[in-house]
């Protein structure tokens, strides 16, 4: 981070706009440079300064322009840079929690519920709540006079709502919709999630379905996956599940047919609507990401989710668990493909994430999301087995900016008369720096069984070593993603520099068309 960006990066925070990652690039930047904490603390007291002028002038032009210490704002920041000068002596990012007797006294939230997105939503004014992204939201009325909002529950639900709408949230785990249209989307976690409308309760049991209700209190509703339970003024439940339909009227369900029922926001449609594609991306891979790890031809998936600056591992998303989550050494969080995504940044020579993963496989699929900022080294780690045993991969980048691939049944002995090396065509030189590149590899078998792809796309090969003689088996063992612990050589520094926040391994070659897929849900 040069000076520029620092000043840049303090001001967003300043602002309230900083995102996790970003904040945890700052720390990382006052911890590394005295010169920088006392620039940090001299641009918030200008800030503060600044804004408490505005403040006075606004109330009276009279008043001394920059009042004394004591003002809320002064004050604030002042407990603020000390807050990020112990952080940086402590290597502490976040507060601890507080002791019990403060914890008492301090205030706690009643919200229920927080929105997440919007587009061109308009509020009915009179609102006794502050109705902002990302603020919570207490129990209470809400009247969307026109637009589009993304409301999650704490308890895991969440709902698409269509202005004109009135919403009552009730608990974490329960609305009343008076009018309007929604589609809710109920997780696992979030089951026994509830709305009501008019004389009818319904019940989420794991499911997604849409909800209207008219002026005239008519209410449709439709299952779009899984189950509701819809009970009347008689009691009765009635069950409807994927597909299926039914009107509520007057305290009754009534089955329909589902082209009784019209169309129904999304989150999509939430996100579209709001202009920020990026956003919509980011959702759209989550979703993916959620089906990805339940491939049973997965070895471990890493989707580098939710990383703040104490976190030490790097937890295996696939069915094979947490025995195979990567330890983080000296690597930082920093900003992933999207701002809310966090990403780890390799740099440093210590830098890496340690991994164990037993047995031998007969077919592999490697793939990362990579940030390239520099190729300093003859050969660049990706995810490099310790020594190089016999069997074990090299998944690396050369200097000259192509993706490398190696294995050898001999191990390091003979290394020049045994070692299967794959370059792959030239993708990548310094103009390229900072751009996310989507990296695979997939290993068959036999003879010509290595394929490289970059972005989506099967490449050729620029070079190699035995590339005509026959694969038998791979295996990884101890591991480095971005460095390499053990080398043959004593001076062999291959530390990456650059940033992954995605990384698979698959015990067989993933086809042309997943990976393209897979290119495709993923790109920024």
């Amino acid at each position: 981070m040069n000076r520029e960006e620092f000043e840049a990066t303090s001001q967003r925070w300043l602002n309230g706009d900083l995102s996790k990652a970003e904040f945890a690039e700052l720390q990382e930047a006052l911890r590394g440079s005295p010169e920088w904490r006392r620039e940090f603390i001299r641009l918030g007291n200008l800030d503060s300064g600044l804004r408490d002028l505005v403040m006075v002038e606004e109330v009276s032009p009279a008043v001394t322009p920059f009042p004394a210490p004591t003002s809320s704002r002064a004050g604030f920041f002042a407990m603020a840079a000390a807050f990020v000068f112990l952080a940086v002596a402590s290597w502490m990012v976040w507060p601890r929690p507080a002791s019990d007797s403060l914890a008492d006294a301090s205030p706690k939230t009643r919200g229920v519920a927080v929105i997440t997105a919007e587009a061109n939503a308009v509020w009915e004014p009179g609102e006794s709540q502050l109705i902002r992204k990302g603020i919570p939201l207490e129990p209470g009325i809400f009247r969307l006079r026109e637009g589009l909002v993304q409301i999650d529950f704490f308890g895991g639900a969440s709902i698409s709502l269509s202005g004109p709408a009135e919403i009552e949230l009730v608990t974490r785990d329960k609305a009343v919709l008076n009018r309007g249209r929604l589609k809710a989307d109920v997780p696992p976690a979030a089951r026994g999630f509830e709305i009501q409308t008019g004389d009818v309760l319904l019940e989420d049991l794991g499911t997604t379905f849409g909800l209207s209700v008219d002026e005239d209190s008519t209410a449709n509703l439709i299952v779009f996956d899984g189950e509701v339970v819809a009970t009347g003024l008689d009691g009765k439940p009635l069950s409807l599940r994927d597909g299926e339909s039914a009107s509520l009227i007057n305290g009754e369900t009534l089955r329909q047919p589902a082209s009784e029922v019209g169309s129904f926001p999304d989150i999509e449609d939430v996100f579209a609507g709001s202009g920020n594609r990026a956003d919509l991306r980011y959702a759209n891979w989550k979703e993916a990401s959620l089906e990805l790890r339940n491939d049973p031809r997965l070895i471990a998936y890493y989707d580098f989710e939710n990383l703040t600056p104490v976190s030490r591992r790097l937890k295996n998303r696939a069915p094979s668990g947490s025995e195979l989550d990567g330890g983080i050494v000296g690597a930082r969080v920093a900003q992933g493909r999207w701002s809310e995504k966090t990403a780890l940044d390799f740099r440093l020579e210590g830098d890496r994430v340690r991994f164990d993963i037993p047995g031998e496989f007969k077919g592999l699929t490697i793939f990362a999301w990579v940030r390239i900022d520099a190729l300093d080294r003859n050969l660049n780690s990706l995810f490099v087995t310790d020594f190089f045993d016999e069997h074990e991969i090299h998944w690396q980048l050369s200097q000259k900016g192509a993706l490398h691939f190696a294995t050898s049944p001999e191990g390091p002995r003979d290394i020049d008369e045994h070692n299967r090396r794959y370059f792959s065509d030239l993708f990548w030189d310094q103009g390229k720096s900072g751009q996310w590149f989507h990296l695979a590899t997939t290993v068959k078998m036999g003879v010509g069984g290595v394929t490289h792809y970059i972005n989506g796309r099967p490449v050729g090969f620029s070079g190699g070593t035995q590339m005509q003689k026959p694969l038998e088996f791979v295996r990884i063992g101890e591991a480095d993603l971005g460095n390499w612990s053990e080398p043959i050589w004593e001076t062999a520094i291959r530390t990456l520099n650059g940033r992954i926040d995605e990384f698979a391994l698959f015990n067989a070659p993933l086809s042309a068309e997943e990976i393209e897929a897979i290119y495709e849900i993923g790109k920024p």
